[in-house]
């Protein structure tokens, strides 16, 4: 490159040292332009390079240092206060979003931590518990806090009972009741109430169809199974604004699958617990838990002032039985009476086996007039019975006693004496009767 080519490129490289310079101080970068323009200028002119082009090149500087100038006067004039203000406006929204979105995210958290707290608080209530009726109550609790629902029943299914049994509830019980929820699932095929997920049939939970909604009142059903067996069941209702169907099923399967091995320990707790109360072979109460349930409706009789009616049933000539036709035959009809007694009788009264042969029925509420017209159609019932042993038909009779609380008797010993003193006159006087206590 010679010198001439040297000092075009200085004068037209003038306007760049303006902007760049001028970007940090206008004066200064004016300054520079100025300096190279007049230094290459000069020289070109001295070394006689003039004319059209030299003049073109001088006016294009001229118009760039100027435009420079201009452009780095706008970058550097001071923004409005308006401006300021909207920009302030715009982060301070941005914030708040951002803010927003770590509030929503830490609630979520909080609330999955709650919730896992809450359900491993009843994992270990259901593991180590011991006193069903107290853990019941908690485990409500828990299932108020993990559903966010006051309205709730949980059921434990029980091999022995017709139907499940209720181990915790909320509000309003009675519109989670197993029978209308049981009625309701054994429908059928989906309508516009019910929309199960399967077939349905059967009064049991095992042949129900689970899980299912009633969309309508907004409750929710669903089943705890532990290993391919139905062991208990959720049933849980909510307010309209709180019922979204997929996640409150989502969630009470999820709860019922955690719990679902300390329900099953629960289940075969009541079941030990059922085994030490009940006669293996007659399936009626022990005597213990007979004498504790006449303890019982005494107490609930006096606070009430109610009566309560108690009856002992012998059977007569039992011991001439075992001896003709055999133990393995007269175990037959110990259980066989007891089935008849538990037949014959309603839920709320109470079977047990008494003595050997012996079996005795607690009655609560129940007036003079009622428990003799039950003791004679007992009686009469087990007269028709068929005892069949090989060819032939056995027939047998039984003898009653009756007593009341509190006429025959302030407590358990004196009822059950004087019941036993009104059997030991039906016997005595031909048997195959009922004597009241109240006539001996």
């Amino acid at each position: 490159m010679n010198k001439d080519n040297l000092f075009v490129f200085l004068l037209s490289a003038s306007p760049l040292a303006s902007y760049f310079i001028g970007r940090f101080n206008r004066a200064a970068g004016l300054l520079a332009a100025a300096a190279i323009l007049v230094f290459s200028g000069f020289a070109l002119v001295v070394r006689d390079f003039g004319g059209v082009p030299f003049m073109v090149l001088v006016i294009w500087a001229l118009a760039a240092i100027a435009h420079s100038l201009l452009l780095n006067s706008w970058a550097s004039r001071p923004v409005s206060e308006e401006k300021k203000l909207q920009a302030s406006k715009d982060r301070a929204l941005k914030l708040q979003s951002e803010l927003k979105t770590l509030t929503a995210d830490f609630s979520a958290v909080a609330l999955d931590e709650k919730k896992a707290l809450v359900l491993y608080s009843a994992v270990k209530l259901l593991s180590e518990a011991v006193d069903l009726e107290s853990a019941g109550k908690q485990f409500a609790r828990y299932i108020k806090d993990y559903f966010e629902t006051g309205e709730f029943t949980f059921y434990i299914n029980d091999p022995n009972a017709p139907a499940p049994g209720l181990f915790a509830a909320g509000e309003k019980p009675e519109l989670l009741s197993w029978e209308r929820i049981s009625r309701t699932a054994g429908k059928g095929p989906p309508n516009t109430r019910q929309t199960p997920v399967g077939g349905a049939g059967g009064q049991g939970l095992a042949e129900l169809a689970w899980p299912f909604v009633i969309a309508e009142e907004r409750i929710v059903a669903a089943p705890v199974r532990h290993a391919g067996e139905t062991v208990g069941l959720f049933t849980l209702r909510f307010e309209q604004n709180a019922f979204n169907r997929d996640r409150v099923m989502a969630a009470a399967q999820k709860f019922a699958d955690e719990v679902s091995f300390a329900v099953k320990r629960i289940q075969l707790f009541r079941q030990v617990e059922w085994l030490s109360q009940v006669d293996g072979l007659t399936g009626v109460y022990r005597r213990n838990a007979l004498d504790e349930k006449i303890s019982e409706e005494i107490r609930r009789a006096d606070a009430f002032k109610t009566t309560l009616g108690f009856m002992i049933v012998d059977i007569d000539h039992f011991k001439k039985i075992n001896d003709r036709y055999g133990h393995q035959f007269g175990d037959f009809v110990l259980k066989r009476v007891g089935a008849l007694l538990r037949a014959s009788v309603y839920e709320t009264d109470f079977v047990g086996r008494y003595g050997g042969e012996e079996f005795a029925v607690v009655l609560p509420r129940a007036d003079f007039a009622g428990v003799l017209r039950k003791a004679e159609a007992i009686r009469a019932k087990i007269e028709e019975e068929n005892f069949a042993q090989g060819l032939e038909t056995v027939k047998l009779t039984v003898s009653t006693g009756i007593a009341h609380f509190p006429r025959d008797g302030a407590g358990g010993r004196e009822l059950i004496a004087s019941a036993d003193k009104a059997l030991y006159k039906a016997k005595e006087t031909g048997r195959n009767k009922v004597v009241d206590a109240g006539s001996v």
